[in-house]
């Protein structure tokens, strides 16, 4: 229940923003003082708009705001709104109705965290010319509240009268009773959170921690010590950043982030049944501390709106410093030349990655990072399993180092399209890691010893080509062999069973192994290349490929206008001839239709998509096996048909640095031959294309 709370505090002020630049008129006065400058320097994270209505203005002028004025997103807007309103009330007491016609220049949030303090937020609104408007609103504000139970106090700070407002429980909503309980009034023992506000010096604030208020108070009235503004690592990001912009030019928004601190301010403000479970467990943010991740200093970036040419640009710094120890030592991306697209990889993808990696670096420092974080700090788990896989009697007796890695180069391909109709299942991913020259047969003989006698792993001959794809069957109850090393269990059953699925179960517990991350899997060789697929029918489609040259030559990402635009942006920007580690495209479109989708279904959080199972691993509650509840109701939403042609291409690459990790991004307008396309609907098809169907 806490993670979903905190994590929909940290969203709903994002959320707001974003529900903001769709609607809000605002006046033009832009703010007295820079908020990073009113923002202490424990900040942790930070968010900042220049001016809203200019953002807004800019935000109308691209095709996604476009299309969030088309009527038939009416429904879906009003109910948005109803949504957010209800959030934010929930969490801060303001709602949107209010606060949009507020703001007459910045407006900013942020998480600060003072040692010894309780971490919370900070919401700070330039009202210059509005001060008449923010008093009145916050006064029927509070009136209604005061109506629904909440509690209303004042107390006086200096010469500052700071506004409390306190907030009884409300019953969490279940699936017997989804509807919450409506709150009672708030007494002492009642009370479950708070919102502080005031208005100085031509700005509102609001915060959850009474403390916060004070400190941004102090430093509204008379500044004294460090402000975010002052902090180094704050100040090399922007500077970066800032640096790649064009003359005279300044970005509409700016943020930055601390993100091991910002983790761990959030982990103090656990509450509840999942706090009590952690509470004598080190944090993962100590522990990637400890790794050696606190090298990583901070992320932050600019983004700049209808610019550029551009319907968005983006750029992003992440700052470390060297020397990097233990398992940071990881990150190691060389920068190459060497980004052009083979001609097996697909016309109809969604997106594609071309990234450089060092494989060994990543296999010889992973091993302190496992042990500290699954193996809960048994030194030497990592190399006992390692070494087991190899002298293991029942494993597959394989040196994984020196048998697999040695044969990989640092070239990695990725790419994915989404089947239709869209289900949870829908993704399917493939990435190549190009093998050194002459290493094939290596690579063969290698994956052979490693699955051969894994049951879950069969090979299946398709072509010239042999994939070991794992197979679903029936379920069969094995033991764990033991390894005899440190009681690490083998990573293979014994079963003698061939064709049939094993669950492993340790000999002592009854508890089964989770379910496959990729239960459709496959990995092969070919090409020059090691293949791994999320979907083993999917990458059967791209070894078909490399076998029917004339098809690749002619129907391959490459000649596809959309990747050829973004390419050429690319060589705009002085990247092409440039060493770089990272470059990626996307068909917004495409990438976008399977989130908007299942949000629209309500079936978002069971995705089996990567990066929402990573989500789902941190933000679901504990006992709701894995899942966590969708954040908003999508039902609303109108068909992908009718909104896809407002999404255009993007593309962004990498450059390591010295101090760190320099990224930019840009999406761009859908053109009008771009929009001809697969998601047209029969009735906008041209009349030929009509009567060949």
């Amino acid at each position: 229940m806490f993670s979903t709370r905190i994590f929909g505090r940290t969203a709903c002020f994002l959320s707001t923003i974003f529900c903001i630049l769709t609607i809000v008129v605002v006046s033009s006065a832009s703010a007295r003082t820079p908020s990073e400058k009113i923002f202490p320097d424990s900040t942790k994270g930070f968010l900042a708009i220049r001016n809203l209505k200019e953002l807004g203005e800019q935000w109308s002028k691209t095709q996604i705001g476009t299309l969030l004025n088309d009527p038939i997103m009416d429904e879906f807007k009003k109910d948005l709104r109803k949504q957010l309103n209800s959030r934010m009330e929930e969490s801060f007491g303001l709602t949107l109705d209010g606060i949009e016609q507020l703001p007459s220049g910045e407006v900013a949030v942020g998480m600060i965290a003072i040692p010894n303090q309780v971490p919370g937020y900070v919401f700070t609104m330039d009202i210059t010319d509005r001060l008449k408007e923010a008093e009145d609103y916050l006064k029927r504000l509070t009136d209604k509240l005061i109506g629904v139970g909440v509690k209303r106090t004042t107390e006086q700070y200096k010469e500052q009268k700071i506004v409390i407002l306190a907030f009884p429980e409300r019953s969490l909503s279940t699936k017997d009773n989804p509807k919450p309980k409506a709150p009672q009034p708030a007494t002492a023992e009642s009370i479950d959170r708070f919102a502080y506000y005031f208005i100085k010096d031509n700005h509102l604030i609001v915060s959850d921690q009474k403390e916060l208020l004070k400190l941004i108070s102090d430093r509204l009235g008379n500044p004294s010590g460090k402000s975010l503004a002052d902090v180094e690592d704050y100040q090399v990001i922007q500077k970066r950043c800032l640096d790649d912009m064009p003359k005279d030019s300044e970005p509409l928004i700016r943020w930055y982030l601390e993100p091991l601190n910002y983790g761990e301010s959030i982990r103090t403000l656990m509450r509840g049944s999942i706090a009590e479970k952690r509470k004598n467990k080190p944090s993962v943010f100590t522990i990637l501390k400890q790794q050696g991740f606190d090298a990583v200093r901070g992320i932050g970036g600019v983004v700049s709106i209808k610019a550029e040419d551009k319907e968005t640009v983006y750029r992003v710094f992440v700052y470390t410093k060297k020397p990097y120890k233990l398992a940071m030592q990881m990150f190691v991306f060389p920068d190459a030349t060497n980004f052009a697209l083979p001609n097996w990889m697909p016309s109809d993808l969604a997106r594609c990655t071309v990234l450089f990696v060092d494989p060994l670096a990543i296999f010889d420092h992973f091993g302190t990072l496992f042990d500290a974080l699954v193996m809960q700090g048994e030194t030497g788990a990592w190399n006992d399993i390692i070494k087991g896989i190899e002298v293991d009697p029942y494993g597959p007796q394989i040196n994984i180092r020196e048998e697999i890695l040695v044969n990989l180069g640092q070239r990695v391909l990725s790419m994915s399209k989404y089947a239709l109709p869209i289900t949870p299942a829908s993704e399917s991913i493939v990435v190549a890691v190009e093998l050194k020259e002459g290493k094939d047969q290596n690579m063969i003989k290698a994956l052979k010893k490693l699955f051969e006698n894994d049951h879950e792993m069969q090979p299946i001959k398709h072509g010239s080509y042999i994939l070991w794809q794992r197979i679903p069957a029936e379920e069969v109850i094995q033991p764990f062999s033991g390894s005899g090393l440190s009681g690490v269990p083998s990573l293979v059953s014994t079963a003698p069973t061939t064709g049939v699925k094993t669950v492993q179960v340790a000999a002592n517990s009854q508890e089964m192994d989770p379910p496959p991350v990729f239960p459709d899997g496959a990995v092969t060789v070919a090409k020059g290349c090691l293949f791994v697929s999320t979907n083993g029918e999917y990458l059967k489609t791209i070894l078909d490929r490399l076998d029917s040259e004339q098809q690749s030559i002619i129907e391959n990402i490459k000649n596809e206008p959309e990747y050829k635009e973004v390419d050429k942006i690319f060589a705009n920007m002085g990247i092409t001839d440039k060493p770089h580690f990272l470059q990626f495209f996307s068909r917004t479109d495409k990438t976008l239709q399977p989130t908007y989708e299942l949000v629209r279904q309500g079936r978002m959080p069971q995705s089996q998509a990567v990066l929402n199972k990573l989500i789902n691993a941190l933000f679901a509650p504990e006992d709701d096996k894995g899942v966590r509840p969708q954040s908003f109701d999508g039902k609303n939403l109108p068909e992908f048909e009718k909104v896809s042609r407002y999404f255009g291409q993007s593309g962004f690459y990498g450059i390591s640095e010295e101090n760190g990790y320099f990224f930019k991004g840009f999406l761009l307008e859908k053109k009008d031959e771009d929009k001809i396309g697969p998601n047209r609907t029969i009735e906008e098809k041209l009349p030929e294309e009509k009567s060949v169907q």
